[in-house]
């Protein structure tokens, strides 16, 4: 293969494994379970800490949250791939900001996923996941949208299909504030 073609098929490659890392975080925040499962190969395995086991059923393991959540935003960066014929290294950053009902705080937390993933029939997805932790932090939840001036009646996050992302991307109108969005004093 020409050299041309080779780096543009990589870069089609890495732009694939980068789209599946995006769907997954998509999926997992919006609580979309079968958006999670679609990341992972039938065959495949993910290490959470604490769940290890087949990398589809990591979509139950989220969906057991999803009462106990008001939100959740994974941000991932610093990806790196390192593609070998149908298999490839990723490493990537993430973040992520979990914020819970009961007891009412707000964790961040971070770390990277090592993931290997594998292309099958010219799709990139996760065959073996560890998630590696690097930091924890836990607070108070409180809320300060009314000093950030985001008005009541705005595009709010919500779960999956109810969220703006899955809305008509030309008009959609806006929603009221979930009420655990509501100003809460700080103690």
């Amino acid at each position: 293969m020409p050299l041309i073609e080779a780096q543009l098929e990589q870069l089609y490659d890495e732009k694939l494994l980068q789209d599946n890392l995006m769907l997954y975080c998509r999926a997992a925040d919006r609580m979309d379970i079968e958006g999670v499962r679609a990341t992972y190969w039938p065959d495949s395995h993910d290490d959470h800490g604490g769940y290890m086991g087949p990398g589809q059923q990591w979509a139950d393991a989220i969906e057991a949250y999803r009462d106990n959540l008001y939100s959740c935003n994974h941000h991932c960066s610093n990806v790196l791939c390192e593609i070998d014929g149908s298999r490839a290294k990723r490493e990537s950053s993430f973040l992520c900001v979990a914020v819970f009902k009961n007891p009412d705080v707000t964790m961040t937390h971070g770390g990277r996923y090592r993931d290997l993933c594998e292309k099958r029939e010219g799709e990139w997805r996760v065959l073996r996941r560890t998630c590696i932790w690097d930091w924890c932090d836990v607070r108070k939840y409180s809320t300060g949208w009314d000093i950030s001036g985001v008005p009541y009646m705005s595009n709010w996050g919500d779960r999956y299909p109810n969220d703006p992302i899955y809305k008509d991307w030309f008009e959609s109108p806006p929603t009221p504030r979930p009420s655990h969005h509501d100003t809460v004093e700080r103690p």
